[in-house]
């Protein structure tokens, strides 16, 4: 397990300031994480409660994220959704509810995906790009639907396992954060889960100390020929992710 020490909050505040944001290093054609020690931190199953706490976290670090929206939650909550847009955060699809796309029919698939992009297009003005089936769980008909939309899957690289109910404790997210992160890496956590929202102040806070950039999906992934339907990053043969 790695081990880091957290630093006192004025170096890691000094640090913040001193690191360009992807938007602030434009003005070249060269990706921006060929440059900076780049991960994508993202989480799933929003919007919910824990919401306004996590954005004022991301922007006092200079954070963006990438938040992988349910569609019935987006309906019950578009002020929240449009909040997440107004951030600078990127918003994916997640499909309508936590029903397990592999046990649906194409037709059921469909509409979950494609209701759940409507509604977020109707909200924010703008589709996401981005899919994550729920439970990680996919087949040949969640690729062409997510094809079908002009999406690419991104189930994550690595996750914090905050979607098991013995995880959920602060100490133990944080250094679960910690531990998983690495350059290039797409950590997938939970906006839903509140100790995952109360470890983020110390694991940004030590990242940031190690020189990491934290960017959306999007950032990450810039400068690759991505395919609708297929899955990024590409990491064949290392296994499924599952987001529990």
């Amino acid at each position: 397990m790695a081990v880091r020490r957290l630093i006192p909050v004025a170096v890691a505040c000094a640090l913040v300031a001193a690191t360009a944001t992807p938007a602030q290093a434009r003005g070249t054609d060269e990706p921006y994480c060929t440059t900076h020690k780049c991960i994508a931190l993202t989480f799933d199953d929003g919007p919910g409660p824990y919401l306004p706490t996590l954005l004022k976290t991301l922007a006092k670090y200079k954070a963006k994220a990438t938040f992988f929206l349910i569609g019935s939650e987006v309906k019950k909550h578009p002020k929240l959704t449009q909040l997440i847009a107004k951030s600078g955060h990127e918003i994916g699809n997640h499909s309508w509810d936590a029903s397990y796309l592999t046990e649906l029919t194409y037709a059921q698939i469909n509409k979950k995906i494609g209701d759940t992009q409507r509604i977020i297009q109707k909200t924010t003005g703008k589709a996401p790009k981005l899919f994550r089936a729920p439970g990680g769980l996919r087949n040949g008909g969640v690729q062409q639907v997510a094809a079908k939309f002009g999406l690419i899957q991104v189930p994550g690289t690595t996750a914090t396992k905050d979607y098991i109910k013995d995880y959920r404790h602060v100490n133990l997210l944080t250094n679960r954060a910690l531990d998983v992160a690495n350059e290039g890496e797409v950590v997938l956590m939970h906006e839903t889960v509140k100790a995952t929202v109360q470890s983020m102040p110390d694991v940004l806070e030590t990242l940031t100390a190690e020189g990491y950039s934290f960017v959306t999906v999007s950032t990450l992934l810039e400068g690759q020929e991505l395919i609708p339907g297929q899955v990024y990053p590409d990491r064949s043969g290392e296994g499924t992710l599952s987001d529990g």
